[in-house]
């Protein structure tokens, strides 16, 4: 009997509205964990050249990791791949998503599910514990986000299942629409709002409550348990506690870059930074997670999903705008039509610094310079794009990670990147540890990063990958990069605790 894993894929097409599962076999789940390898496999398996995002062949592909939905502290999150619109020609590209739709796979029997074809009317998925229904989506269509998580949740009686969904951007099929899960997480730089609307897939509601089988229980609790303790005492998880991802901001309201070595430059601004915490309201938190660093947000008397810490910032100093107010009313916004608010930043960026027209004519153009505050010149035009006929648009890439390898080992087990990229409080052994007591699967430290390397370089192979891939020229040879540095950082602090035992 395979532990930790489910062992178990979901295959669902909407064209035919019938649902399967595929047995994964054992030496797939050895060799890629889960996560981006498994998705990675899945399209260097079935697809020899890339696909057009808008053909009913082109797969979604959600997969889980080997600890997901159990108590392995930050195992939240999920990886998610297709060939995307953002990228010409169309390309493999893969974003992940914090929150709770991972474990609820794992807890339904799955750890992938691979969506394809397209339905000739407005459905939404329900999978409960296994069984795959495909329900009428008509009465949604058009609707909000939040309106469309209620109404699914409450058509089911349970308001503690997870919906996906799309709002009116997805429907339109702008390019940088996106998915809203649990009326705040998303999963961004792929186009995934485009790709459900492509599909006429209003949402998906999942519903799992199997338990996950471990090889060795008591052993994983005490490492889960002593994991949490270490993360829970960490003065940087002490501050992200308190304050969420916010807590990254300096004094000066300046942002942190993501790989640590400095500061953005903002023009000092700290009355930007003070102004939106003074809406941060109550705390929400992925699957398993002991930080809780995502935020509600209150204003004007309402409740709305969390903001994190990034799309706070590319929609408000990082276009100009720096009023807390209208910074909170654009991501309101993106949530309520499901918009990526990293596109949508960079898209309103070109248009206000006028490399680009966007929906606009001369005359619109013109009719905006008389708006004084940029936040609601932003506001103006991102409502004029949402309700507009064009769906072209240039659209920046993502960034591309400098810890290329980390990413990768946090995303194959379904680990937050915060935890294991920036704040570096989960190792290579604690890892390796907590996958043999789930799996019974025996790995060293080289054969982890050897697995990591290997998906990267799969991943360099694949039909006109997107901006998200490095070519595998560029990638860093066995032996090379962060996590053989952190090994070689590991061995070193082994070798000084023996030293000193023996001493």
């Amino acid at each position: 009997m395979i532990k930790g894993w489910a062992g178990k894929r979901l295959r669902i097409d909407l064209s035919l509205q019938k649902a399967w599962s595929e047995d994964i076999p054992l030496r797939d789940l050895h060799q890629w964990l889960g996560g981006r390898g498994l998705n990675a496999s899945f399209f260097s398996q079935h697809f020899q050249s890339p696909v057009s995002p808008s053909s009913p062949e082109n797969p979604v592909a959600f997969a889980a990791g080997p600890l997901t939905g159990t108590l392995a502290p930050c195992s939240g999150w999920a990886s998610i791949a297709s060939f995307s619109p953002l990228s010409d020609p169309s390309g493999y590209g893969f974003t992940r998503m914090p929150g709770h739709f991972g474990a609820s796979l794992k807890g339904a029997g799955f750890d992938q599910c691979i969506l394809q074809g397209k339905a000739d009317r407005p459905v939404y998925l329900w999978i409960d514990d296994g069984e795959v229904k495909f329900e009428e989506a008509g009465h949604l269509w058009r609707k909000e986000t939040t309106e469309t998580t209620v109404a699914i949740q409450e058509e089911k009686g349970d308001r503690g299942i997870e919906v996906l969904c799309i709002g009116p951007a997805g429907e339109r099929q702008l390019p940088f629409a996106n998915i809203i899960h649990r009326l705040s997480w998303t999963g961004d730089h792929l186009g995934l709002g485009y790709l459900f609307g492509v599909k006429q897939l209003k949402a998906i509601a999942i519903r799992g409550n199997k338990p996950v089988t471990l090889h060795d229980p008591r052993r994983f609790l005490n490492l889960c348990l002593t994991l949490k303790d270490r993360i829970q005492k960490d003065p940087k998880i002490r501050k992200l506690k308190e304050e969420g991802v916010f807590s990254l901001l300096d004094q000066e309201g300046r942002m942190r870059m993501n790989n640590g070595n400095g500061w953005l430059p903002s023009g000092s601004e700290k009355q930007w930074a003070t102004s939106m915490r003074t809406y941060l309201s109550g705390q929400e938190g992925c699957f398993s997670c002991p930080v809780n660093c995502g935020r509600n947000i209150q204003y004007q008397e309402s409740y709305f999903g969390g903001i994190s810490l990034e799309k706070a910032w590319h929609l408000g100093p990082q276009i100009g705008v720096y009023n807390g107010e209208w910074t909170l009313k654009l991501h309101h916004l993106c949530q309520t039509q499901g918009l990526d608010p990293f596109l949508t930043s960079s898209l309103l960026a070109r248009i206000m610094e006028g490399v680009e027209n966007g929906p606009f004519s001369e005359e619109d153009l013109r009719q905006t310079d008389g708006i004084e505050d940029q936040g609601e010149k932003a506001f103006v035009i991102l409502h004029r794009i949402i309700n507009g006929s064009r769906r072209e648009f240039h659209l920046s890439a993502p960034p591309v990670s400098e810890n290329e390898d980390l990413d990768v080992l946090a995303d194959i087990i379904s680990f937050c990147m915060i935890v294991v990229n920036r704040l570096n409080l989960m190792t290579v052994s604690n890892i390796i540890d907590l996958i043999y007591a789930a799996t019974a699967y025996s790995l060293s430290k080289e054969d982890l990063r050897d697995t990591v390397w290997n998906i990267l370089h799969m991943e360099s192979r694949l039909p006109n990958k997107g901006p998200y891939l490095s070519d595998e020229s560029s990638l860093p040879h066995l032996g090379e990069g962060q996590i053989s540095e952190i090994l070689k950082k590991e061995e070193r602090s082994n070798e000084s605790i023996v030293h000193r035992a023996a001493s």
